[in-house]
């Protein structure tokens, strides 16, 4: 293999392709979305929380549901003695 083949493979390629992978990831889009900014109003429906446990429309958490307390037998710590 020449020198010039090793340097275009080793040092040119791989600088063309971080260059392009910069201005992929720093040029901005003309058409792109206005940001979320922190006091807007959010406009989209809550997908993973809610902080209406109301709205979920599920039945309230009876003894039942909750199960018996136990006794604890330990008295706390890695070691145990607190």
């Amino acid at each position: 293999m020449r020198p010039i083949d090793t340097i275009l493979i080793y040092v040119v390629i791989p600088v063309v392709v971080l260059l392009l992978l910069l201005a992929a990831t720093t040029l901005r889009r003309s058409g792109r979305a206005a940001r979320y900014r922190v006091g807007d109003d959010w406009p989209h429906d809550p997908v993973w929380w809610i902080g209406n446990p109301k709205g979920t429309h599920l039945p309230e958490p009876t003894v039942d549901a909750v199960g018996t307390t136990t006794t604890r037998t330990a008295r706390g710590g890695a070691r145990g003695t607190w």
